[in-house]
């Protein structure tokens, strides 16, 4: 985007002017506001160089712009009418117009096609908790290794969506958004005609891959397609796609549980057909519609060879192996016993190469590494990414067993059981409507996010305790239905208060790699759930038919909740923030969002 002067051109033996000593105008001779409201007389934070200190997170950029001075009517001083080249890249892409014009039904659309393709994503793998036990069935999987019917999607999906996303900020988002979307497809068409574990294995691990490079890229299109002041409801529907999913899919694929024919014609291997029928021309619009945007990095990197260097291809190849030797340890060694060769060298593998990834990214310069070092200095960063591990489990640690037993334990049709999961999806759509203004009048996320876990971890006693896990005689609206209630609504507030806090705590630079870093955190939190219970669901004869070997998978997911809270209340740490504001390194206002 090109820069443009915010006022009359000065000379050229004027001194350059920055943000520091630049007075803040009324809104109407800037550009247009976001919503967000700071002090009259703020000014951003700049170190003896005049320029905007980078420890300024995209919200304070953003603020500092739509700021207003107290006078009414002052005019432009020469002396300050235009920023240096840096600090107006670095303005513009917050505070400024959209990089990229489009009419609003083009845009909106394209909202659209992102929810769609963030919907199928997470719906194509929730569904798979209704076809499990068809699956292990027709292609001969072995109980112990049923999870990897769910997460063998998951893992690729969490260990390439940081790779994406530095593909998306050098090269352009359309391609990575448009070609992993096909793909996503295309592979889905393949795995329904899959005859054995190991093709389906494979081709739902490359889906994965496919389906982690539609999220950063989505993200990364949406800021650049959208006026400030329309991203915060077109970032609000894009993630409220991803809740419906969650619920919705199970509903989507009880819908084909109608169908009972046999081989090729199985229920679930036409929902992987009809995942493959929605996505084909949707993608096919992405082509022909989604912009080309312009690489963040475009004008300090040129070449190819350059370009190649910061993909980073050695982090992102350690990355990948450390999470999948992880969950390859944790999965076998649940089935098979923590003392056995099969836990143990995976597992032991796992960490070596996750310590050499952080020693490599450490060794690399700035706008090389994967990860920043200094991504995790930022106050509280690291607990929040630990924290986030417990999150998507509290989903996907009930909904597994419990549909299964739905179907096979009580007979229940497929949309039943779906139906009985509904309760889920609500409470966390509602949630996700209550929970942001909440946070914004509490001023901090620690009662929100300790709360959350708390209430979640309680949920799962009334699990526990249901008798025999039943859901006849009134047992589930007794003790069930308010369990889904209570601990979904409280683990989405509790993903709501960390997702807001990580990405208003970051600068501007680094808000793709903490919303990929953190989606990674979650999806492999998951992973990590799911292999623990395929461990613990056969501690006992009977699988998941024997309500002994559920409760232990849930005290499991109730213990770590606990613990999760507790950790967060000791080691969160608030940031003193007075009226909006803090000081600067120099001693100067600096515009905050209190979080």
């Amino acid at each position: 985007m090109t820069s443009q002067p915010l006022g009359p051109p000065i000379s050229s033996s004027s001194p350059s002017p920055t943000l520091a000593n630049m007075p803040l105008q009324r809104e109407d001779d800037i550009i247009p506001s976001s919503g967000l409201e700071v002090d009259r007389t703020a000014t951003l934070s700049t170190g003896s160089s005049g320029r905007v200190s980078p420890a300024q997170t995209a919200v304070d950029v953003n603020a500092a712009v739509n700021g207003k001075e107290g006078k009414e009517g002052k005019e432009w001083d020469e002396q300050t009418a235009r920023t240096d080249e840096e600090t107006l890249r670095t303005v513009g892409r917050v505070g400024g117009q959209a990089e990229i014009q489009l009419s609003q039904k083009r845009k909106w659309f394209l909202l659209f096609i992102f929810a769609v393709a963030q919907y199928l994503d997470i719906a194509s793998y929730s569904g798979l908790f209704i076809f499990t036990d068809a699956i292990l069935n027709d292609l001969g999987i072995l109980y112990e290794s049923s999870s990897w019917i769910i997460t063998a999607y998951s893992v690729t999906f969490a260990a390439f969506l940081l790779f994406w996303g530095r593909v998306s900020d050098l090269y352009s988002a359309k391609p990575v958004f448009a070609w992993g979307f096909l793909g996503l497809g295309i592979t889905n068409l393949i795995i329904s005609f899959m005859p054995n574990q190991y093709a389906y294995f494979v081709f739902r691990a490359i889906s994965g891959i496919a389906g982690a490079a539609t999220i950063p890229s989505a993200f990364r299109l949406i800021l650049a397609i959208f006026e400030p002041s329309e991203l915060h409801i077109a970032l609000t529907l894009f993630g409220l796609s991803g809740a419906l999913a969650n619920v919705t899919g199970l509903v989507l694929g009880g819908l084909f549980g109608f169908i009972t024919a046999g081989g090729q014609m199985s229920a679930w291997r036409w929902f992987f057909r009809f995942i493959t029928i929605i996505i084909v021309p949707f993608s096919f619009a992405a082509f022909a519609l989604v912009p080309k945007t312009r690489g963040d990095r475009a004008g300090e990197v040129t070449t190819s060879r350059e370009k190649f260097r910061r993909l980073d291809i050695v982090g992102s190849f350690a990355m990948l192996s450390s999470v999948i030797l992880l969950i390859l340890g944790l999965t076998l060694g649940a089935s098979y016993g923590f003392k056995t060769a099969k836990f143990l060298v995976p597992f032991l593998l796992s960490w070596p190469i996750f310590v050499l990834f952080f020693i490599w990214e450490a060794r690399l310069p700035e706008g090389y590494a994967l990860i920043p070092p200094s991504f995790w200095r930022i106050p509280n960063m690291t607990l929040l990414i630990v924290f986030a591990l417990a999150i998507y489990p509290w989903w996907a640690v009930n909904q597994l067993p419990l549909v299964e037993r739905f179907l096979a334990v009580f007979g229940e049709k497929p949309i039943i059981a779906a139906v009985r999961m509904l309760p889920q999806g609500i409470a966390a759509l509602l949630t996700a409507f209550i929970i942001p203004p909440a946070l914004e009048k509490l001023g901090s996320p620690r009662i929100p996010i300790s709360l959350g876990m708390l209430l979640g971890g309680v949920s799962y006693i009334l699990m526990i305790f249901t008798p025999n896990g039943d859901v006849h005689h009134n047992e589930y609206w007794r003790w069930t239905f308010p369990a889904f209630i209570i601990g979904s609504g409280a683990a989405m507030m509790s993903f709501l208060g960390t997702n807001i806090t990580v990405m208003t705590s970051v600068p501007p630079q680094m808000s793709g790699v903490a919303g990929a870093l953190l989606q990674v955190s979650l999806q492999v939190g998951a992973v990590i759930g799911l292999s623990v219970q395929a461990g613990l669901l056969t501690r006992e004869p009977g699988s998941f038919m024997n309500y002994s070997n559920v409760q232990a998978s849930f005290w499991f997911q109730a213990g770590w909740s606990f613990l999760n809270m507790i950790a967060f209340l000791i080691f969160f740490r608030p940031q003193k923030k007075t009226n909006g504001e803090t000081e600067g390194k120099d001693g100067e206002k600096v515009p905050v969002v209190v979080v």
